[in-house]
């Protein structure tokens, strides 16, 4: 079952340098467990200061959840254009549960404020039962988180370096289909003029063959005439005599 589709009502800065995700995860998963200590320890020392320092702490784990999202948002245009499909597929999904993360925070923090006008079990309950779910989640998109690095290689720089080689590779393999292209077209094009060579030689050599054939033909009828005339010519000397 997938999470609804989910947004943010702002726009991701597009300033914001690689790596810094990293930095702001670590921030998000200690914040929680700080908090939860702080709530142990206020409910044996009942210090209105812890309160306010839990007030203070929320406040800051919210601003680091959105800092997460923006830089993780950065760094993911990065780390999509060497990911395999299937690692893409987490990488979105990874995304949306984060905006659910920001979107979930602000519960806790309501019911934290319920619960200074409403001296209540349910919202005392209501409280901790909110802020362990997203503690619950923290955890979880911490560990998608490191899926995405080691399992799918999300901005690990051998695997920059490999789709990099990939991709010069791929340029070879294309500027040689180019070249054997061009290399066959002056292939056939030689064989081309190979053949109209051997045919116009062809068609001479039967040219003067026929030719010659002719003149041949030409002289014996010449001579056959010659020879008939002089034959008439002696028949009738002889005949006058």
């Amino acid at each position: 079952m997938e999470l609804p589709n989910i947004s943010l009502p702002f726009n991701v800065l597009d300033t914001i340098p690689l790596l810094i995700h990293p930095i702001m995860v670590h921030f998000a998963v200690v914040l929680p467990l700080i908090i939860v200590m702080l709530e142990l320890i206020n409910l044996i020392t009942k210090r209105k200061s812890l309160t306010i320092s839990v007030y203070i702490l929320f406040g800051l784990l919210l601003v680091v959840y959105v800092g997460a999202y923006m830089s993780g948002v950065t760094d993911a245009q990065e780390a999509s254009l060497f990911m395999s499909d299937e690692g893409v597929v987490a990488l979105k999904s990874h995304k949306l549960v984060g905006i659910y993360l920001i979107y979930l925070t602000l519960i806790p923090i309501v019911f934290k404020v319920v619960t200074i006008f409403v001296q209540k079990p349910w919202s005392r309950i209501a409280y901790i039962v909110s802020f362990i779910g997203v503690l619950t989640l923290s955890f979880f998109q911490a560990k998608s988180g490191g899926e995405l690095v080691f399992t799918y290689g999300a901005n690990v720089s051998s695997q920059q370096d490999l789709a990099d080689t990939v991709e010069t590779l791929e340029d070879e393999i294309q500027e040689l289909q180019e070249r054997y292209a061009k290399e066959m077209q002056q292939l056939n094009q030689n064989l081309v003029d190979c053949n109209t060579t051997q045919s116009d030689a062809n068609t001479t050599a039967l040219t003067d063959s026929v030719l010659e054939s002719n003149t041949t033909k030409g002289e014996v009828l010449n001579t056959t005439i010659s020879t008939e005339t002089n034959t008439t010519k002696i028949n009738e000397v002889n005949s006058s005599k």
